[in-house]
């Protein structure tokens, strides 16, 4: 039986046990041999009558892919060796050595505190992208097949690096039709679970875990509709970064970005840092934004894509090419309300907001026009058979009783043509203080 202190190789003292599951053992370790000593990561395969052949296939696979790996941010490989019974406590063990990265997982994280803010989601999924545009770009390509938010540490450095190859194989091998299925549950991809991972495999568990993340539950524990993890309803995200997660989670790989590069860029073209403020600043001659700071960051202001039934006579076609139109909307009009926060007047720019959004897309013209009190956001139909959208988001004094003097606070709209193929679309306005759609279109949200 292995026990602390004892040190192994003449070199490696156990410290601490971390985990221990079926015949394997995790420990954190010191390096005598290292000027200063340095703490390591010692991972121990027992060799019992209980393992299975293929178990041990993947433990000196794990050792011989991180030999080769060279990343600032995968813990390097120091040694690979093995125990004689006597030393192991009458069993016979594998050993591999690595780095330890100070730290907690995500898992951890998660643990602490339910679930983790959009940008610094954000921050981590671009860290992650860019250890997987590494791993799959080298030939032939690794993959990791276990990315999940325990194989994430968040470095006291606050780096995020990627751990536990156990799993891992290179695209060769895992063309083979006699590959073996690892994995977890709720983050492998359908083809993993069916042993043919491809580099899109580990895109998906990316998704995955992005969202157990944003929300808290494991994503096996999410509902499923045609195998598609149904997770938007329960955040409050850039409808932008809400899509992007939904293409990593497609179920068939062909759908999903082909490559980790591919998938980083989109990401970057999708998502932008907020402009809210907790405390915005103040001054002489600007209106006071007390409530405003509040309403601007809860669900109360945008409620999600406020979509109502759509006419029978649309098909799914239509519907989906629409749903672009009302996303882009109702998320301009959320940053408005979250620019005039930051800046004490609304924008002229769709870029300015920060959103992603291309300003022409192949059916719809996006626009923004910000005078003194208002800010209009357009979606403006480039084919004759789609409807027109327009948002408003209108600078207003608070009524509340005992509100102060001065203070103000925004309200949002969201409006749809009545007929299809409008180019010209008439902007909302405020009566008896509160907004309404122009002559011609129907309140469809906020």
């Amino acid at each position: 039986m292995l026990q602390t202190q004892q040190v192994l190789q003449g070199r490696y003292q156990l410290e601490r046990q971390l985990g221990q599951n079926a015949g394997r053992q995790t420990w954190l370790a010191t390096d005598l041999s290292a000027e200063p000593n340095q703490q390591v990561i010692v991972k121990l395969l027992a060799f019992n009558p209980q393992m299975q052949w293929e178990e041990l296939k993947l433990f000196e696979r794990e050792a011989q892919v991180l030999k080769n790996l060279s990343h600032p941010k995968i813990p390097k490989y120091r040694d690979y060796f093995s125990l004689d019974k006597e030393t192991g406590g009458g069993l016979p063990w594998f050993g591999l050595v690595q780095d330890y990265i100070p730290g907690k997982s995500l898992r951890q994280m998660l643990d602490e505190r339910k679930n983790l803010t959009e940008s610094l989601v954000q921050r981590i999924t671009t860290e992650v992208l860019k250890i997987l545009i590494y791993l799959h770009e080298l030939s032939p390509p690794v993959l990791h097949r276990d990315i999940k938010p325990s194989n994430l540490i968040f470095g006291e450095n606050r780096q995020v690096y990627l751990v536990d190859f156990g799993a891992v194989t290179d695209r060769a091998k895992a063309e083979g039709v006699t590959f073996t299925v690892v994995g977890t549950s709720g983050y492998a991809p359908p083809e993993q679970l069916w042993g043919r991972a491809v580099p899109a495999s580990d895109l998906y568990a990316l998704g995955a875990t992005l969202i157990h993340l944003l929300t808290g539950t494991p994503p096996a524990e999410l509902p499923q509709h045609q195998m598609r993890i149904q997770f938007a309803d329960k955040v409050n995200l850039n409808p932008s970064f809400t899509n992007w997660i939904e293409k990593l989670i497609e179920p068939a790989p062909e759908k999903r970005f082909t490559t980790a590069r591919e998938a980083l860029e989109a990401m970057v073209a999708a998502t932008s840092p907020s402009y809210i403020k907790t405390n915005p600043q103040e001054n002489e001659n600007s209106v006071r934004y007390g409530r405003l700071a509040f309403l601007a960051s809860i669900p109360l202001i945008i409620l999600g894509l406020g979509v109502t039934a759509m006419p029978d006579l649309l098909d799914s076609s239509t519907k989906a090419k629409q749903s672009e139109a009302k996303q882009y909307v109702s998320a301009m009009n959320r940053a408005q309300q979250a620019y005039i926060l930051e800046n004490n007047h609304f924008s002229n720019s769709v870029t300015e907001l920060g959103l992603g959004i291309r300003t022409q897309t192949e059916n719809y013209q996006y626009s923004t026009w910000g005078p003194d009190k208002a800010a209009f956001n357009y979606g403006i139909t480039r084919n004759p058979k789609l409807k027109s959208y327009v948002g408003g988001a209108f600078l207003v004094p608070v009524n509340d009783v005992g509100a102060a003097k001065g203070e103000m606070t925004t309200l949002a709209i969201m409006c749809e043509s009545k007929a299809t193929g409008i180019s010209v679309i008439p902007n909302p306005i405020i009566i008896n203080g509160q907004p309404a759609c122009g002559v011609g279109t129907t309140k469809i949200g906020k």
